[in-house]
């Protein structure tokens, strides 16, 4: 026996796959008997198109470069870190 569900195949259509296998949870959930499970190519098939993709590992160099580039956007861009000390106090290029 093969289990339909028009509304899960409808948001599987429009690439909904997420929320397509969760309606195939809610029909499985409702079905009486082991032999109405036993079909599970709707979920399985929405299930595998449903995972994310693994996140992208993120380095501290991009975090770096990242400030770098808002800080010369910004006009606040100096040697040493200079533009975030108070004046006469810190290192600077002379020292």
């Amino acid at each position: 026996m093969r289990i339909r569900d028009s509304i899960a195949e409808r948001l599987e259509a429009c690439g909904l796959y997420r929320r397509a296998a969760s309606r195939w949870i809610e029909v499985m959930q409702r079905c009486t008997d082991d032999e109405d499970r036993v079909d599970p190519s709707p979920s399985q098939s929405v299930s595998e198109k449903a995972q994310r993709p693994p996140a992208p590992k993120e380095e501290f160099a991009d975090l770096h470069r990242a400030a770098k580039e808002t800080q010369y956007r910004m006009g606040i861009a100096k040697p040493y870190g200079e533009a975030f000390r108070l004046p006469g106090k810190g290192k600077t290029a002379a020292e």
